[in-house]
């Protein structure tokens, strides 16, 4: 009697396993979508209904980073390699343009070029000769603490959405004691695994 209840109980315990995770999945697939823009300039929004909670946690911002530091010498010393043959005038984190217009010009679309080589997202800025190095990033404007947990990743949305499929029900029903606190924890990691599972069938 006793082994029966046991194996019922584990199997009613993987059975809600499933239903939650079901559950976050069908959250992350309502969340599904994304902007097309139309030839008139306008978004056009997927019609998911979670989407526009999607779209405003994954805004992002354009932030420019110059090269400094190790940064900055190595890819001097890279484009050097490259270019052997040219004495680049290097002071103060910049790379100074040298000698004629022409032969300036020159130099630029090579140093384009061997930029390209080296990595097509590296651009340069021209002030009074002085060129510098940069990279232009997409910084999300939430924290990936926030966006994963709440729609972006599956398994990670196991732990916040877990109040609503485990610690509500669970406190409201028996109450709180510390092994319903261990057991939520062994129950996020379920949960994250067989989202896992599922989102590589999707």
């Amino acid at each position: 009697m006793e082994i029966d209840l046991v194996f019922y109980a584990i199997l009613a315990a993987l059975g809600y396993v499933l239903l939650q995770s079901l559950f976050i999945m069908g959250v992350w697939i309502a969340a599904a979508g994304e902007t097309e823009v139309m030839p008139d300039g306008k978004d056009k929004d997927s019609e998911m209904i979670l989407y526009p909670l999607k779209k405003f946690l994954m805004q992002s911002e354009t932030k420019t980073v110059y090269f400094s530091g190790d940064q900055f010498t190595n890819l001097i010393n890279k484009i050097q390699m490259v270019l052997p043959e040219v004495n680049l005038n290097v002071i103060d984190e910049a790379l100074f343009l040298n000698g004629e217009r022409d032969n300036n010009t020159s130099f630029l679309n090579s140093l384009n070029s061997v930029l390209s080589q080296i990595d097509s997202q590296i651009k340069i800025r021209i002030n009074n000769n002085a060129i510098s190095f940069y990279k232009i990033y997409q910084e999300p404007r939430f924290s990936k603490y926030l966006r994963k947990p709440l729609i972006q990743c599956p398994m990670c949305m196991a732990s916040f959405w877990s109040i609503f499929s485990y610690w509500i029900p669970v406190l409201c029903l028996f109450g709180f004691s510390f092994w319903y606190l261990y057991l939520g924890v062994i129950n996020i990691c379920c949960v994250s695994y067989c989202n896992f599972l599922l989102r590589k069938k999707l």
